[in-house]
This record gives C-alpha cells, structure tokens and sequence, in this order.
C-alpha cells in the first residue's frame, strides 16, 4: 500500500512540476521583446502539453500536439518571423498595453468564476442512437456537458485572431520603380 502511495505522490509532483513550466513558458511568450525567444517559449510550452497529456493517458493528443503544433506549426512560425525580420520590439507602457493587461486579467476572473461554479449539468437520458454522430449530438455534448471548455476555446481563437490582425499591420512603403 505504501508503494502505491509513493507513486500517487510523484506522480502528482511531477504533473505540478511540469504544469508549472507550462505556466512560466506561456508567461515568457508573453513577456519576452524577441519574436523569435517567443516562439521557442511557445514550442516549450506545447512541449509540456505533451507531456501532460502523456501523463494523464492520453498518448494520440500528445503525439499530434508534438508533430503537428510543436513541429509543423511552429517550424512554420519561425520561417515566417525569419523572412519577416524578427526584431526586437520596445515596449511602452500606452493605453493600449494597459487595456490588453486589463481584458487578460478579467479572461482569468472569468476562468476562476467558472472554476468555482462547479460541473455543468448533464443532460438526462442518452442521445438517441440516430442522432449519433450528428451536429444535434455533438451540440448536446458541447453545450451540456463541456460548456466551460467550449467558452475558453472560443476565447482563446479570438484573441489568437485580434492578434493576427495586430502583427499583420505594418508599415506599407510602395516600392520605387527603376527608371533607366
């Protein structure tokens, strides 16, 4: 019995260990000036996501997460902030700054808000079987169910869209005409 719980405690050690520098490399992402230290912040992270769900049984999710986001994804990001020039940005504080510290902080309140309600209520009784498999189904599943993953997911794609909108915009300089 006592092997059991030695291996209960290490391995809840090692899940909080590596959920910790999950943490702290998505905090370098957003904390670091350098695009390209960012985007190796990132592969570090999705590295840990890996890992974590490596450790909580679920192999298929951490094989993809390791070939597709931390190895083509990522490997796509880089070409792309080489041929843009990665340079290192300065960081002011503005308003806009201020505002983007605001909306996370009030992203987390509401993390800790749904984390505090509690479990969803499921729906009573099973999908019938003709319905498997169907938008009516998968509906029933996300909305019953998995309503807070659904809401963060949704979050995490618009702030992921805003801030393409905002790297995208850049100076724009016609380029001149050779006249011979």
């Amino acid at each position: 019995m006592e092997i059991a719980t030695v291996f209960n405690f290490t391995h809840d050690a090692v899940i909080f260990a590596v959920g910790m520098t999950a943490i702290l490399a998505s905090l370098g992402v957003i904390l670091c000036s350098s695009p390209i230290y960012c985007a190796l912040y990132l592969i570090g992270h999705m590295i840990c996501l890996a890992l974590l769900f490596l450790l909580y049984n679920a192999e298929f999710l951490a094989v993809v997460q390791i070939i597709v986001y931390a190895g083509a994804v990522m490997i796509l990001f880089l070409f792309i902030i080489a041929l843009l020039g990665g340079k290192k940005e300065v960081q002011e504080n503005t308003f806009h700054r201020a505002m983007a510290f605001a909306f996370v902080f009030i992203l987390l309140g509401e993390l800790y808000l749904s984390a505090t309600v509690g479990t969803t209520q499921p729906i009573r009784g099973e999908i019938p079987a003709e319905l498997f498999g169907t938008a009516k189904a998968i509906g029933l599943e996300l909305f019953s169910k998995h309503v807070v993953a659904f809401e963060l997911a949704s979050g995490l794609l618009l702030v992921a869209a805003v801030g393409v909108i905002c790297l995208a915009k850049f100076s724009f300089a016609p380029l001149r005409r050779r006249v011979r």
